[in-house]
């Protein structure tokens, strides 16, 4: 892989290092990643996008390789090469989040999670109904967290989207991730914003955020969500984003089934949790109960 850079890139290393998820290098005192490209998203406007911002944000930038295209081939694999300037082991926090979030907005975007909710658990339960003997944990616990999406899902249909913007947010913020997964271009998407601020209280729980009421104060002092987009926040914290994803790295990743136990354990105090940050925005927002976490 050190040719490939000289060669696609003209940057002299002399040291690689494989992740499993990416290769990475040091240039100049900056780290650089080099990723295997399978999704289809418009990486144009990710490159124009992450240039523009470049200048007000800490965003990583997508580097052209020497014939300025943005997906190098080679041995039939395609390879995007990004370039970091955020220290990568800096925790995430909620302000981190909306910073980069708050940095650009655009018109609306036709996104309906309760469509994109319905179509992900018919796909799971394809795969449970395929595999489930070998995962007792997932079948024990599988109908208790699709119930938790049919509740997210209902009290999403319940919302007037229609005058939402989209803004800068992100596939994926995981468990232990860290800020690169924040700037980097790959993870990027355009979403309602209220999609991250949801994300972050959920993986709050599980990282014992002690902090994440005052994060909470913080933000909606700087920033103003219409009663929409707070129920959008709260369909999404329904949603349990995070048990679906351990359940996609046990039966596609073959992750160990053992991974998911810690959190089917906590559900009692998972529970006690979004009832609370639920009456949290009750207390500010006139907005609909949740009778099924009410009677908890």
């Amino acid at each position: 892989m050190i040719n490939f850079i000289k060669y696609f890139y003209n940057i002299k290393i002399d040291n690689i290092y494989d992740d499993k998820k990416f290769y990475y290098f040091y240039f100049n005192n900056y780290l650089y990643r080099l990723y295997i490209y399978e999704d289809n998203n418009n990486l144009d406007f990710l490159y124009n996008l992450c240039n523009s911002l470049s200048n007000i944000t800490l965003i990583s930038i997508i580097i052209k390789n020497k014939f300025n295209q943005i997906i190098t081939n080679y041995n039939n694999i395609n390879y995007v090469l990004i370039k970091f300037f955020v220290n990568i082991n800096k925790d995430i926090n909620l302000e981190e989040i909306t910073y980069i979030d708050n940095s650009y907005n655009f018109l609306q975007v036709n996104n309906n999670w309760g469509l994109l909710w319905s179509n992900k658990i018919d796909y799971l339960e394809h795969f449970i109904l395929e595999n489930g003997k070998k995962y007792p944990l997932l079948v024990d616990s599988f109908n208790y967290y699709v119930g938790m999406a049919e509740n997210a899902i209902s009290y999403y249909n319940e919302i007037d989207t229609s005058l939402i913007k989209s803004f800068i947010c992100h596939k994926k913020i995981r468990i232990n991730d860290k800020v690169d997964v924040i700037y980097n271009p790959l993870n990027i998407i355009l979403d309602y914003k209220v999609r991250d601020i949801a994300e972050y209280i959920k993986i709050s729980f599980f990282n014992n955020n002690k902090n994440i009421y005052n994060e909470l104060n913080n933000y909606l002092r700087k920033n103003y969500l219409s009663i929409n987009e707070v129920m959008l926040l709260i369909s999404r914290l329904l949603y349990p984003s995070f048990y679906f994803e351990l359940y996609e790295d046990i039966l596609i990743d073959n992750k160990d089934e053992k991974i998911i136990q810690d959190y089917i354990s906590n559900t009692n105090e998972y529970e006690e949790y979004l009832s609370n940050i639920i009456n949290y925005f009750r207390n500010i927002y006139d907005i609909p109960t949740i009778d099924w976490l009410n009677k908890k």
